[in-house]
């Protein structure tokens, strides 16, 4: 081959590279670029796939569900936000609002709470009354340490996690699901709460562990089915008011007399009760 014909194929080969090259990198460039917008560009269904929860998140911001809008957005709505009644049937998404110190979710379609729960640190409140069919709390929950409320009333949840034990914050916690056989004996771990409100379940004792809860003030153990009470409940030196109406006692235990503040105490409709507790009634109650 002469020297013209090897100039004239080299001369092909460079031309190819110049414009083969420039336009491979480009075309990888504006890949990379779409790729990054789209990562960056997410709506509220990208985040919330119940459109009805992602309305109502995007209204709190002034926004329409197909804006654009960022985690950071999202972890800055703080304060109490509302999910009721409605029609949402996923809180999926629900734990990019980090900000949130008051959650209310009620009458709607929602069967279970997401593990993702755990992830609003903040939360102070938590209400569940009327989630008619709320069926599941995971342990996540036990996650949430500061919070001081919960109120699961009238739901179809059958067990509550024994990591509720870890809200030591907790000053008031009312289960009167209708549902729950048993409470966890991890309950005892809550000795900052206040009022505990279990009526209308069904179980025949409680742990001894609710003896622990020594600034308990109010506790409703109403329409239950209770059949006893443990033996040390007289070490619940704060109690105030007792509601056991409505069970299946036989006997109430003698340390009772101990309960020095109980200023209120409910024993009707205990058809099989023994009266002998008459003779070691608390003092306040002896005045009435």
């Amino acid at each position: 081959m002469d020297t013209k014909h090897k100039n004239a194929i080299l001369l092909t080969f460079i031309s190819l590279i110049i414009f083969v090259v420039p336009s491979y990198l480009y075309s990888q460039s504006n890949k990379t670029e779409i790729a990054d917008t789209t990562k960056s560009s997410k709506n509220f269904i990208n985040f919330f796939p119940d459109t009805s929860l992602a309305l109502l998140v995007a209204e709190r911001l002034n926004k329409t569900i197909t804006d654009n809008v960022t985690t950071g957005e999202l972890s800055n709505i703080k304060g109490y936000f509302e999910i009721g009644p409605g029609d949402v049937s996923s809180l999926k998404g629900i734990g990019f609002l980090k900000g949130l110190d008051s959650l209310d979710c009620y009458k709607n379609e929602v069967t279970e709470l997401p593990d993702e729960i755990g992830n609003l640190s903040n939360l102070k409140s938590l209400d569940l009354c009327k989630a008619y069919g709320l069926s599941k709390i995971p342990s996540q929950i036990g996650k949430l340490k500061h919070l001081k409320y919960i109120r699961l009333v009238l739901t179809e949840v059958k067990v509550i996690p024994k990591e509720i034990g870890n809200l030591t914050e907790l000053r008031t916690l009312l289960l009167s699901c209708d549902s729950l056989t048993e409470i966890p004996k991890e309950i005892g771990n809550l000795k900052k709460l206040v009022e505990l409100d279990i009526h209308s379940n069904s179980f025949k004792s409680l742990p001894n562990e609710i003896c622990n809860l020594t600034s308990l003030r109010s506790l409703d153990i109403s329409h239950c089915g209770l059949e006893s009470l443990p033996e040390n409940i007289g070490n619940l030196k704060h109690l105030k008011t007792l509601n056991l109406f409505n069970n299946d006692l036989r006997r109430l235990p003698q340390s009772i007399n101990k309960l020095d503040n109980l200023s209120y105490l409910n024993v009707y409709d205990n058809f099989k009760l023994n009266e002998s507790y008459k003779k070691y009634l608390p003092k306040l109650l002896e005045r009435h």
